[in-house]
């Protein structure tokens, strides 16, 4: 047996024989011409007293690609031995300068877990000894990304599984990435997926002091690893590293890296056609007598959930002793936040049913602010919830020119948000106290910055007031010099702080509001689902990936929160051009979305007479109760941001061709979106070549259109009956500029 070496680049896996025949690797990085040991050597593929699985026999295929095999061992549930065969493929990816490692086991039986020593199985790479003083100068200047996210020290998510790790010792840099959709065997019956895992970096102390990096777990559910063929994905990339990076470069590299795996492959919900067919369905079935309640002093009200049903608030607040009725509560968001979006797409079609819903949500929300004394009723009151309802109320008001609703905001504005985003210092705490303006309670919610900043912005775009631009300027300072994992609360926040770091940038052309911008646009790609869960029957009836957990550690992708990251962060990509990664993220969130709905689930397990409302949440392992926050109304105004987003404005008749609008969220007056320059990006996601043509509903006669593959070099192209015709290679991207005519 002699070493067998799999590089890439800089990098490299060196297969080295052990005493017992079998192989393990240690990592290396050629430095002066030179190969060095960044790692331990002996590492497996996996670990476990049931793993350990070090390779039999390694075999070349080509420059870039290994194939191993060998066999394991265990005990069965009944403790007899049981013997079982592996094969691996260990490719060196020149296109994404990862390696990666796909191992494969076939189990005649269940295998009994046996947790010794540790848990299992894990995925680590051994480091090596730590250095002399590793709890007083390592432990400073390392510097560590794990996942997934979590909130206020404690409670983790479930989204982001991977890790960067820099150490100024080796001179290192090591990242990994796990694929939880390959690894579909976590469960309940043994470790529930990030109920239990950790990605990151972990000491011990026997026999001496050492470190590993990996997928490791701090707990275990049960003993039963399933039979039949079972996998374990995942990646590897390391470099060297000179000078240390800031743990907000290190995420912002981290995130970029990790896009290049984002799968082209997606597929369509059953019963998707379009968004803007459903926004059209929507605004009928939020028309619906369940989505509406009365009393004597509003009149009628938009209701949180259809038929005011959330279990899962309901079981929560009755815990807390807090009886609640929803159906009897009038909900000011559901009006604002489906009324802010709706507003602009009813100037831009012809839907009698959009206007009917959209003059119902005015009139209610005219008579809440003639009633209504301020937004922080009762002493203690969310923070997040009341800057929101703040900013789409004062949207609202703007793009319907209404006055009532202004003057309400504006005073609310300056009497309020604030005087309480001063007396904060803009550390946003979860709850404020609405008598003194000061924290209430436990917990941190920091993106508020950043929703405050945007906010600020908007005010100085229509009035010009310095005042405003200082508040946002102050807001994002803050944001952005706060520990990088002190941040992970509503996604939504982040997504938001990445627009306004984005139109601060407009303003000043500093770097530092361009490095914030994608600092701040990682952080709300940490809290994307990366995969799609397989490990029940029932979760093969939806797809997760390219949506966003909906606030840290509340495990569950939430439609409201999906797409208005999505919208916010479109917003940004004329300045920070998005990557092949992000496109087909989007690509995929674009489809996926569809799954939240009714029309889009088998009936027999999520059956609901109003389809086209959508639910709050789908069940993942960790939180596994689809449907059980109930179907939002207070959320399904982001159908109306979808369609504002891929085809309100401009489709693609194939409509597997992404077409991506940027400046629904820059329409501030009536009919902005009918009079403004608007701006597009076209993206064929398929591996084939597509012909197709793209329409534009909202162009208006004497207006141009410009096309170009470099958003710097546009032309004008002639149209014919407001269609333009296109061919698409895989991957291509072109940019569409559309002049409006004075």
């Amino acid at each position: 047996m002699s070493n067998i070496t799999l590089s890439l680049n800089d990098q490299r896996m060196l297969f080295e024989p052990r005493a017992d025949g079998r192989y393990g690797f240690v990592l290396q990085l050629r430095s002066n011409d030179a190969w060095r040991n960044v790692s331990a050597a002996d590492n497996p593929l996996v670990r476990g007293s049931s793993f350990d699985l070090y390779p039999d026999q390694l075999e070349r295929v080509s420059e870039s690609e290994l194939l191993a095999s060998g066999r394991g061992h265990g005990l069965a549930h009944d403790g007899s031995r049981l013997e079982y065969d592996y094969t691996a493929r260990i490719v060196a990816d020149v296109l994404t300068d990862w390696f990666e490692l796909a191992v494969s086991l076939e189990l005649p039986t269940n295998l009994e877990l046996q947790m010794i020593g540790g848990f299992e199985p894990e995925i680590t790479i051994d480091l090596g000894a730590l250095p002399p003083y590793d709890r007083g100068d390592h432990v400073w200047f390392k510097t560590v990304i794990a996942n997934p996210t979590k909130w206020n020290d404690e409670a983790h998510g479930n989204d982001f599984p991977a890790l960067y790790y820099a150490d100024p010792y080796k001179k290192l840099e090591l990242m990994m990435f796990f694929d939880m959709t390959a690894m579909n065997w976590m469960s309940r019956e043994n470790i529930a997926r990030f109920l239990n895992y950790r990605c990151g970096f972990r000491r011990r102390y026997k026999p001496g002091a050492m470190a590993e990096l990996g997928l490791y777990a701090d707990g275990f559910s049960g003993t039963v690893f399933p039979s039949g063929r079972q996998h374990f994905r995942y990646h590897l990339r390391l470099c060297e590293q000179l000078e240390p990076a800031t743990e907000t470069q290190a995420l912002t590299e981290l995130i970029g890296s990790c896009l290049k795996l984002i799968p082209a492959q997606s597929t369509w919900a059953h019963g998707a056609t379009s968004w803007h067919g459903f926004a059209s369905a929507c605004a009928r079935d939020l028309m619906d007598a369940q989505c509406w309640g009365s009393n004597e002093i509003l009149g009628e009200f938009p209701l949180n959930y259809v038929n005011g049903y959330s279990p899962a608030w309901q079981e929560a607040l009755e815990a807390r002793g807090m009886p609640v009725s929803f159906e009897l509560g009038a909900c000011l968001e559901s009006a604002v936040w489906t009324g802010a979006p709706l507003s602009v797409l009813v100037q831009l079609t012809n839907d009698p049913q959009q206007a009917a819903l959209l003059k119902r949500f005015l009139e209610f929300t005219r008579r809440y602010v003639f009633q209504a004394k301020d937004l922080g009723q009762g002493k203690a009151a969310g923070t997040w919830q009341f800057y929101f309802i703040l900013e789409q109320l004062w949207c609202l008001g703007r793009r319907n020119n209404d006055t009532a609703i202004l003057e309400f905001a504006n005073r609310l504005i300056h009497d309020l948000a604030i005087p309480l985003a001063r007396n904060l210092e803009y550390l946003f705490p979860l709850s404020y106290d609405s008598a003194t303006l000061q924290r209430s309670g436990n917990g941190d919610n920091y993106p508020v910055a950043g929703l405050y900043a945007q906010f600020m912005l908007n005010l100085y775009r229509v009035s010009n007031d310095s005042m405003y631009l200082a508040e946002a300027k102050r807001s994002l300072h803050v944001l952005g010099h706060l520990p990088v994992n002190s941040l992970s609360q509503e996604v939504f926040l982040l997504a938001i702080g990445a627009q306004a770091a984005a139109n601060l940038y407009r303003l000043t052309s500093s770097p530092q509001d361009l490095e914030l911008l994608r600092y701040l646009k990682a952080q709300t790609l940490r809290m994307m689902y990366w995969f799609t869960d397989r490990t029940k029957a029932e979760y093969l009836d939806y797809q997760t990936l390219g949506m966003f957990q909906a606030c840290t550690p509340i495990i569950y992708p939430a439609f409201f929160e999906n797409i208005e990251v999505l919208t916010r962060l479109a917003s940004t990509f004329d300045l920070d051009a998005p990557s092949l990664g992000l496109l087909r993220a989007f690509n995929q969130a674009r489809k996926n979305n569809f799954f939240l709905f009714p029309e889009c689930l088998p009936p027999n397990r999520h059956a609901s007479n109003l389809k086209f409302i959508p639910f709050e949440n789908l069940g993942l392992l960790e939180d596994e109760k689809t449907g059980w926050i109930g179907q939002e109304i207070y959320g399904a105004g982001q159908v109306f941001g979808a369609s504002l987003l891929f085809d309100a404005l401009a489709f693609a008749q194939d409509r597997d061709v992404m077409v991506l609008n940027f400046d629904q969220h820059h329409a501030l007056e009536p009919f902005d979106l009918n009079t403004r320059n608007l701006e597009f990006m076209v993206f064929n996601p398929e591996s084939r070549i597509i012909q197709t043509i793209l329409e534009f509903p909202c162009l208006r006669k004497g207006d141009q259109v410009l096309l170009g593959m470099d958003r710097d070099s546009l032309n004008p192209v002639e149209l014919s009956n407001n269609q333009l015709s296109l061919e698409l290679e895989p991957n291509a991207v072109h940019w569409i500029f559309l002049k409006r005519s004075t």
